[in-house]
C-alpha cells in the first residue's frame, strides 16, 4: 500500500510559529538553516505532513482503499492533529535520505516544489518527486535523457512538457528511492514507454518497482516503490 499526502505551505504564513513549535528537533534544525520565507514554510510543512502521514498510515486498516489518490490536508488539521507519539527518530543514509531509525516497517519520502509539499509513505523503500509549471530546454532532454526517452518526449509537441516532467519526476523519485541523489543516477536510469506499463531500467537492468503517477494543479508527481 502506498499513501500520498499533500499540503500548501502558503497557508502556514499566519501560524508558522505555532507550527514550528510542534516540530521535532531534527526538523527544527533543518528549518533553522533556511532564512527565506517560502523554503522555511515548506520545511515546517514537511514536518507537519510527515507526522500526519505516519499516524494516518499506521492507523489505516488493510482493507482501506489501496489506491494512490492524493490526500490533501488543511493546515489547521495538521496542527490540531499533530501527535508526538508518531515523531519517530530520523537518521540520514546514503546521500542524505531520511529514514526512521528504528521503525524499519515504515518507509517515507518527501518532496516539494514552489509552495506544494508532498509525502509518500509505504511498507517498502519509496521515493517521490513533484515538479512542473516551469521552463525547460531541449538541451536538458538531450543531455539527461536516453535516446529512447528523448524520442518519446519529442514524439508529440502538444504533450512535450507533460512528457518531459513525467520522466524528470520519475528519475528524481528513483534516485530518492535509492538514496544516491539525482546526480549519481540520472544518466543511469531509463524509463521506457514501449508498452502500456512504464518499465524502469537502471544500469541496463530492469528494476522490479511499482511506478505511480499523479497530477496536481499542473504539477507532475511520480512515486516509485520497491515491488
Amino acid at each position: 500500500m502506498i499513501k500520498i499526502y499533500l499540503a500548501n505551505a502558503c497557508t502556514l504564513k499566519e501560524v508558522s510559529e505555532i507550527a514550528y513549535a510542534k516540530l521535532t528537533d531534527y526538523r527544527k534544525k533543518k528549518t533553522d538553516k533556511l532564512h527565506v520565507e517560502m523554503p522555511r514554510l515548506t520545511s515546517i510543512m514537511a514536518g507537519l505532513l510527515l507526522n500526519y502521514a505516519t499516524k494516518d498510515y499506521l492507523n489505516c486498516k488493510l482493507e482501506d482503499d489501496k489506491s494512490c489518490a492524493i490526500k490533501k490536508l488543511a493546515t489547521e488539521d495538521l496542527i490540531d492533529g499533530y501527535d508526538t507519539d508518531y515523531d519517530f527518530e530520523i537518521e540520514e543514509i546514503g546521500q542524505g535520505k531520511p529514514v526512521y531509525k528504528e521503525r524499519t516497517d515504515i518507509h517515507f519520502n518527501i518532496s516539494h516544489t514552489a509552495n506544494i509539499v508532498v509525502v509518500a509513505i509505504a511498507s517498502k523503500p519509496i521515493g517521490i518527486d513533484i515538479d512542473g509549471n516551469r521552463n525547460f530546454s531541449d538541451r536538458m532532454i538531450d543531455k539527461f535523457y536516453s535516446k529512447k526517452e528523448a524520442a518519446w518526449v519529442y514524439g508529440n509537441d502538444l504533450t512535450k512538457q507533460d512528457r518531459f516532467f513525467s520522466l524528470w519526476t520519475m528519475k528524481e523519485a528513483f534516485s530518492k528511492l535509492l538514496g544516491d541523489g539525482i546526480a549519481r543516477t540520472i544518466l543511469n536510469v531509463e524509463f521506457l514507454h514501449d508498452t502500456d506499463i512504464v518499465e524502469c531500467y537502471y544500469k541496463g537492468e530492469k528494476q522490479d518497482v511499482i511506478i505511480e503517477e499523479q497530477e496536481y494543479c499542473g504539477y507532475k508527481i511520480a512515486v516509485i516503490r520497491e515491488a
